[in-house]
């Protein structure tokens, strides 16, 4: 059996069919499997950007209307208006360190560091399951290539080793198209997953470092050292 003549098959009937949908659809029952995990990935993708977009705020503006207040004593209303930005972590911590500074040190620092891991731990939702998507797609890609390996070699068993090139090669890249479709869903999964830990990484980062600022410069405006 010559294999440049079945390179040379897989080649020309992948070639001669244009349309990806039909291609996939030749994948059988686990490209369905690839393309409902494609779709929830690409769901948990776009929903994650948004929450990172909502998260951000505009740290300059922000803290010179809290500080505004502070300075007027009207701590209440620097409270609420913290309060207003529902969506930004940040604002989440200068509110509740506002309502606690009084606290004591050890108690605020208690307070503030379990509100971080909350806000951290909301940000963090659902890449977990983006994760598994970026290991699990590429496994279901070579098992479906596998399996259709397998098929293939059994027709070629049945039939005594004569069977036509082109059966043959038409058998092959259908199976091959599995891995494609798991490689593809694997790689944009992971891809979009390290972007999305070292933006929450950067997130707690620039809380933590802002609040802490923030808490100094109270002070500072409230007892004047």
């Amino acid at each position: 059996m010559d294999l440049s003549r079945i390179l040379e098959s897989i080649v020309n009937s992948f070639s001669s069919d244009t349309n990806l949908l039909g291609i996939a659809a030749k994948g059988g029952f686990l490209m369905i499997v690839l393309l409902i995990i494609s779709i929830i990935a690409i769901a948990i993708i776009i929903e994650r950007l948004i929450k990172f977009r909502r998260a951000e705020i505009k740290k300059d503006a922000f803290f010179d209307e809290v500080n505004g207040y502070i300075a007027e004593n009207q701590l209440e209303r620097a409270v609420q208006f913290c309060e207003e930005k529902e969506h930004s972590p940040l604002a989440k911590l200068i509110a509740l360190a506002i309502e606690h500074f009084e606290a004591g040190i050890s108690k605020r620092k208690e307070i503030l560091e379990a509100a971080l891991n909350k806000e951290i731990h909301r940000l963090e939702k659902r890449l977990g399951a983006l994760a598994t998507f970026a290991a699990v797609a590429p496994l279901i890609g070579f098992l479906g290539t596998v399996t259709g390996m397998v098929k293939v070699f059994m027709k070629l068993g049945e039939t005594g080793g004569g069977v036509d090139i082109s059966l043959l090669a038409n058998g092959i890249w259908e199976a091959l198209v599995t891995t494609i479709g798991g490689l593809t869903v694997g790689i944009i999964s992971i891809i979009f997953y390290n972007f999305m830990v070292g933006k929450v990484e950067e997130f707690a980062h620039d809380i933590d470092e802002a609040t802490n600022d923030f808490l100094i410069k109270f002070r500072s405006i409230r007892y004047g050292n």
